[in-house]
This record gives structure tokens, sequence and C-alpha cells, in this order.
């Protein structure tokens, strides 16, 4: 059986920015400058306002389902069928997401730092780690989550405007470049994954604590779009726009020429803290494929689960070690997946659920 559940607002926007966040920041800046140049701005603000109903969907849905996860009240919404299709859809595409952190996750440890330890020790390693953190249950991965996210916001928000400080403006003038609108469908397509994994919400019950959660969820889609911003604008700053598109870790490289006192390596010091963020999606990953099984597989003990998934995770990722251009793959791929969980399903269960309720409404006034 699944462990009882539950989480505060606060922790529940931690939650939803760690998750958001995982590995965005690194590369962000220069898929962005490549579609949408110095006015990307404006579609990262499009797409998170657009996120931000999509989640405030989902929290609606938990509301009008307290102590409940999507496996229960989908149930009752749409039966049993459907349901397992749901879940089964879920537990696929966490899977092929948590296989793509953890080689994203492998590719940054060998060429930042440990060039010559085998994959294969990293997987192992990680996998076990995050296996026993996601047994643990969410309620204690959100505590975690609390102290991780500001960890993290402040040191990243805090290079950003350092970033800001010593870059040269006139990189990411003008704000906005009639030219650009023309990319703005290609750059909106590309901003869908960096804001995938609002369906995360999916897995955590709420309770009367969560009241306020949509316009919580909503805030913090629209902050999270603002905190892209920053890292792009930063990145452009320091690197110009031509540069920013050369480098594939763009966001690594500016920093690399940020200077901060004491410090002599921020790359180093950033990556410790960053680290932290894509740990913190790998974790999330794993107990939402965690929470989904032990309720698909109530019968089953939770930590025999939890071996399996491990297993499971580690014979995908060798997998994908040998399967060339893995993550452009994934990146080609993922986004109709990312739709279809964060707005399709969602939106389905919400409106059905919604038209029940109406139509149980008027069944009781025509008995009356």
């Amino acid at each position: 059986m699944s462990l009882i559940n539950s989480v505060t607002n606060r922790q529940m926007v931690f939650i939803i920015f760690l998750t958001l966040t995982t590995y965005s920041t690194i590369d962000l800046p220069k898929i962005m400058a490549e579609t949408a140049g110095r006015s990307s701005w404006i579609p990262i603000l499009i797409v998170s306002a657009v996120f931000g109903v999509g989640i405030v969907i989902i929290t609606k849905l938990n509301n009008m389902h307290q102590s409940k996860v999507l496996f229960d009240y989908s149930q009752e919404i749409v039966g049993k069928l459907f349901t397992y299709m749901f879940v089964v859809f879920f537990l696929i595409y966490f899977l092929i997401i948590g296989v793509f952190l953890k080689l994203k996750l492998v590719a940054l440890l060998q060429s930042n730092f440990l060039p010559n330890t085998p994959p294969f020790v990293m997987l192992l390693f990680g996998i076990t780690l995050f296996g026993y953190v996601a047994y643990k249950g969410i309620t204690n991965i959100a505590r975690g989550f609390e102290i991780l996210g500001i960890s993290f916001l402040i040191i990243t928000v805090g290079i950003c405007i350092l970033m800001f400080v010593g870059g040269m403006h006139y990189n990411i003038l003008p704000f906005y470049n009639p030219s650009d609108t023309k990319k703005f469908a290609e750059a909106i397509k590309e901003m869908i994954l960096p804001f995938g994994g609002i369906e995360i919400l999916f897995i955590i019950p709420f309770t009367a604590k969560n009241k306020k959660a949509s316009k919580t969820a909503f805030l913090t889609l629209l902050l999270i779009g603002v905190f892209y911003i920053l890292i792009v604008e930063g990145a452009i700053m320091i690197l110009g726009i031509n540069n920013t598109i050369a480098l594939n870790d763009s966001f690594i490289e500016a920093i690399k020429v940020v200077e901060m006192p004491i410090i002599e390596r921020t790359d180093v010091f950033y990556l410790t803290f960053g680290l932290t963020s894509l740990f913190a999606g790998m974790i999330i990953v794993f107990a939402a494929v965690t929470e989904f099984a032990c309720r698909m597989f109530a019968k089953v003990k939770r930590h025999i689960i939890v071996m399996i998934i491990g297993v499971v995770f580690f014979i995908l990722c060798l997998f994908g070690l040998n399967i060339k251009n893995f993550n452009e793959l994934f990146a080609n791929y993922a986004t109709i997946p990312a739709l279809v969980s964060s707005f399709l399903i969602p939106t389905t269960l919400f409106t059905v659920a919604k038209l029940k309720r109406r139509a149980q409404r008027k069944g009781k006034v025509a008995v009356e």
C-alpha cells in the first residue's frame, strides 16, 4: 500500500518549481536564442500563462476529490478502464522522463566532475539514492524540497543578478524585434518541455489546507516564467546572442565569465547547487512512478515495487546510453505526451466531473 501523503501549499510551490526547472536552466538560453532571439521573454510568458491554466485545472480536480489521487477519483469519473489507461500512460511517460534526466545527469557529471567514472556506476548509485528517497513518500520529499528549492532559487537568482550587473545591456536590446515574431510558434513549441511536469500534482492528495492551491499554483507558473526570463536574458547579456546560440550549455558558459567575491570557479559553485535541482527532478519522477505503481498493484509491498522500478530504470538507462542522439529523440517526440498529460487528460476528467455533478444536482432538484 502507498504511504499516506499530504503537502502544504508552500511545499507544493517548491515541488512544482523543482520539477519544472530540473534541467531547463542549463540549455534554455541556447534554445530560446535560436528560436525567438531577443524577444524570448514574450513566448516564455505566453507559455507560462497557458500552463498556469493547466495547473489550475489539475488543482481544482484535486480539491474536488480531497484525500484522493488521480487513480482513486478517476475511477469515479470515467471508470476503471480509462483510469488504468491513464495510469499506464503516466507510468510510461514518467519512466521515459526519468531515463532522460538520468542520462543528462551522467553527461553532466562526466563532463564536469567525474570524467573517468563508468556511466553504469553513476547510474547504479543514483538510482539507489532516488529509489530510497521515493520510498519515503511524497510528504517527506516535500519537506526536503523546501530546503533544496530555497537554496537553488537564491543561488540561481543571485547569479542572474550578477550577470545583469556585469553583462552588456545592449546585448538584449531591443526587447522586442518584429522580425522575431515569425519564430514565436517554434519558440512556444520549444517551451512546452521546460513547463512540462505540472501533472506531478496527480500523485498528491489535497486536503483542506490546499484550499487556495489553484491561485498559488497559477502564480507559481508565472514566477517560473519570470525565472526562465532571468536565465535567458542573463546568459545573452554575458555571451551575446550569437555565442549563446553557438554554445550547448550556454548558461554554464555564461556563469564562467561571472565574477563573484571569494569564489574563484563560479561554474563549479553553481553546478554544486544546480545538481540539487536535477536530483530533485529525478527523485520526484521516481516517486511518481512509485505512487502510480503502488495504486495499481496495491497488494504488492511498497519496497518491492521500489526495487522493481529501480531495476527497470537501470536497464532502460543502459539501453538509452547505446541509442544515438537519445536526447534529441526525446526532445522531438516528448512534446505531444507532455501536452496530453498536462492538458488533455486533466481537461477531460475535469469536464466529465463537472457534467456529472451538474447532472446529480439536477436529479436532486427533480426529486425534491
